[in-house]
């Protein structure tokens, strides 16, 4: 999903390499993309008369998307070094990505969003190709639109240049539920790179869209009595009072469409 959403900006039979971010560039736009453990996401900034621009861009690469050997070979290597960069020349990077494996046993959340190298390292046209045909339809995207523009026009706008786009039937997901988790795990790394010694601690926990999801909200409004803040009791009692971290918090979120984790994290004081 992550190697797809850097090609998609490797242009259509329409626009060339490049072009349609030129194109919102030159209207005094911006853009950008990201993939998280759930959905790939492309966004515009422009000015409300420039929407139908965008909207055109976003439609002509959802089906024609153009890829060139040489364009896939390329950015297969600008990926790699974003992981180095990224995450392998970071200690507490990488961690994570160890502490995600090991959290979840069988949900694809154990997997890094950008990838293990080994595997980026065969990842191939075909492979993108595949992808972009199997998911990539009007009946599998979220179009959101926010700022000075009303119901109707965006609507218009959105049956000019997505209804044209023939519906795909998208392949059903069998999503994996973990199984029951019998033991603890416990990680330790040392790194020269971490100047201040840190500790979490975490739990799975229900989501919107997984588990028992009427705790979601009863969930959020304990992070942030718990550990949301300097305000919160974890801070004023480990920071504030004891004085044996120099910070505390707790975290968690109910948006993932699979389990989300409720954890805990603090840095002791020297000794």
């Amino acid at each position: 999903a992550h190697f797809l959403e850097h090609l998609m900006f490797k242009g259509t039979d329409k626009l060339g390499p490049g072009e349609a971010s030129r194109i919102i560039a030159r209207i005094g736009g911006n853009e950008n993309a990201f993939t998280s453990q759930d959905y790939t996401a492309y966004y515009q900034t422009v000015a409300p008369n420039r929407l139908d621009t965008v909207m055109g861009i976003e439609a002509d690469r959802m089906v024609n998307l153009k890829l060139d050997l040489e364009h896939v070979l390329s950015e297969r290597d600008v990926i790699l070094e974003e992981r180095r960069t990224r995450t392998d020349n970071n200690d507490a990077a990488k961690f994570r990505e160890q502490v995600n494996a090991a959290m979840f046993l069988a949900y694809p959340y154990r997997i890094p969003v950008i990838g293990w190298e080994h595997e980026m390292r065969q990842l191939s046209r075909e492979d993108a190709i595949d992808f972009y045909r199997r998911w990539y339809a009007p009946n599998n995207a979220i179009l959101i639109v926010a700022g000075d523009v009303s119901v109707e026009t965006v609507r218009a706008l959105a049956e000019k240049h997505y209804a044209p786009i023939p519906r795909r039937e998208i392949a059903k997901r069998d999503r994996v539920d973990e199984p029951p988790q019998l033991a603890p795990r416990r990680l330790s790394m040392t790194s020269a790179q971490v100047g201040q010694a840190q500790f979490a601690r975490r739990y799975l926990a229900p989501s919107h869209g997984h588990g028992a999801s009427k705790h979601v909200l009863a969930l959020e409004v304990l992070t942030e009595i718990l550990g949301g803040g300097t305000m919160s009791r974890l801070y004023r009692t480990m920071v504030v009072e004891a004085k044996v971290a120099v910070s505390a918090g707790s975290w968690y979120g109910g948006d993932n469409i699979g389990p989300s984790t409720f954890g805990f994290y603090g840095n002791p004081t020297q000794g």
